[in-house]
């Protein structure tokens, strides 16, 4: 990750009202808490054993969630921007993270140091970022189990495009495409192939 320390407050403000209400004060109050970040494609935002207090802002840029199993990666989540981007479960449990975050494409935004925030800040703006990011993880990973339930490759897929934002079908390669789907690429490459008959 690199970037400089100095943050816009302007730019940062237009970036955090698209979700939240927040008074020039509380931005203020944020402004000792977050710098900009800029990640390169493959560079990792947070790493699995780690544990999370911090918050990516993702202003541009897709990103994955994976973890490991029997030697595979398997994607958890796709995010594109604008996004904040943890893994979550590490930051309400305070204990170590079982999913990496990695950057798929360039990524620039800001990074938060959000525990510290919050400990320092509580009260409703604190509160409303807590509950906005549990709504968006929830509905991420429900949005997942619906499409894994769909049942075959091309009706995964078919959920995939319906529902899933267009830069990230646009944007992600088909092999994390595939391992978010549940698949093989070689499944997926029939699927694609059917769709264009």
């Amino acid at each position: 990750m690199s970037g400089s320390t100095a943050v816009d407050p302007e730019a940062l403000g237009h970036f955090l009202r698209q979700w939240l209400s927040i008074d020039d004060v509380q931005l203020d109050d944020m402004l000792d808490y977050v710098r900009p970040c800029h990640y390169a494609r493959h560079a990792l935002l947070f790493h699995e054993g780690e544990t999370v207090d911090d918050l990516v802002l993702m202003g541009t840029g897709l990103a994955r969630s994976f973890t490991v199993r029997e030697d595979r990666e398997v994607n958890l989540r796709l995010l594109c921007a604008p996004a904040a981007a943890l893994p979550f479960s590490s930051f309400l449990s305070r204990t170590p993270a079982d999913e990496t975050l990695q950057a798929l494409t360039d990524i620039s935004g800001y990074r938060l140091r959000f525990r510290r925030y919050c400990q320092h800040h509580p009260g409703l703006l604190a509160e409303s970022m807590q509950r906005l990011l549990a709504e968006r993880h929830f509905i991420a990973l429900q949005r997942r189990l619906h499409m894994l339930q769909a049942g075959a490759a091309s009706a995964r897929y078919a959920y995939f495009l319906k529902h899933m934002e267009p830069e990230i079908v646009s944007g992600t390669p088909a092999y994390h495409v595939a391992s978010y789907l549940g698949i093989t690429p070689e499944s997926l490459s029939r699927v694609k192939a059917d769709l264009d008959k």
